[in-house]
């Protein structure tokens, strides 16, 4: 008689070699972003269509959506998606280009290596990516290279601009110290606020004629002076404005000094007066005597 011969029940682990579950990740934090193509329903348009024609399968549960900055990976729905990740979940993560993923090296790497741990690949349709292959591997490593390059580049170009503009006599910025008010379209940006002005050279008297950094910030408070941001004065603030150049008419940024376009508020001999005793002052974080 014929022996019946019956199917083998599935395994855990074969279900495990034909589960395939692909994970989009979108991530846009501008504007100029969106109109240069690649706004959210652009990013997930063109996955949508990569992964048609790669054959695999988009979980409609693990399509991972963030509209923050990429500075960093603390973002929510990265995190759900390496969450997902660490619990078996997913089979692959493709995203349009490598910095809707991240913005450097370190950070990039730590991803792939995270994703590889729990083999999950990384795919990057821009670049032609997939960190499943050995040349995929090696070409996520020294494109994540050059990407860190390109922003130090950019921030190095920002900084020299600052410091050019610190150079001329330009206040680096718009950043407005208490005491001034900025105006855009002046050819001469900063205008003394004469009511907050008074409130400055009072700190400078006050403090060159021997009051303390906490005596000064106490009698500030009682009077119920305005600070820049609005809140309570503290020596640390009353120290702050009297170390800034800009109330004797200086510009000063990463260690350059030069004489400003703006009106002065105290003379330069009191803001140097107020120097040297502020450097004579007993050692610490915050000496207020």
């Amino acid at each position: 008689m014929a022996r019946k011969i019956t199917k083998a029940p599935t395994t855990p682990q074969a279900q495990e070699l034909t589960f395939d579950c692909t994970a989009l990740y979108i991530r846009v934090s501008t504007d100029k972003q969106a109109d240069e193509g690649f706004s959210l329903d652009a990013q997930r348009t063109r996955l949508d269509a990569y992964c048609i024609a790669q054959g695999w399968t988009v979980c409609a549960d693990h399509v991972y959506v963030d509209s923050v900055s990429g500075k960093n990976t603390d973002r929510p729905a990265y995190k759900a998606m390496m969450k997902a990740a660490h619990a078996g979940a997913i089979r692959r993560v493709v995203a349009v280009k490598l910095d809707r993923v991240a913005r450097n090296t370190r950070e990039f790497l730590a991803t792939v290596d995270t994703l590889t741990s729990v083999d999950v690949s990384l795919v990057l349709i821009k670049e032609s990516f997939d960190t499943s292959t050995p040349h995929g591997k090696f070409a996520l490593t020294m494109f994540a290279a050059m990407a860190e390059l390109e922003i130090t580049i950019i921030q190095e170009r920002l900084t020299e601009g600052r410091n050019e503009k610190a150079r001329q006599g330009e206040m680096p910025g718009k950043y407005t110290p208490l005491g001034y008010t900025f105006n855009e379209d002046e050819k001469q940006h900063y205008s003394i606020d004469t009511q907050a002005a008074p409130v400055i050279m009072g700190i400078f008297n006050q403090f060159i004629d021997g009051d303390s950094l906490t005596a000064i910030a106490r009698s500030l408070n009682e009077q119920d002076a305005p600070t820049a941001r609005g809140g309570k004065w503290y020596p640390a603030t009353v120290k702050y404005i009297l170390r800034n150049g800009f109330y004797a008419g200086l510009v000063q940024y990463d260690g350059i000094e030069t004489q400003g376009d703006h009106p002065a508020i105290i003379d330069r001999s009191c803001y140097e007066t107020a120097i040297t005793r502020l450097h004579s002052l007993r050692p610490g974080p915050n000496p207020t005597h």
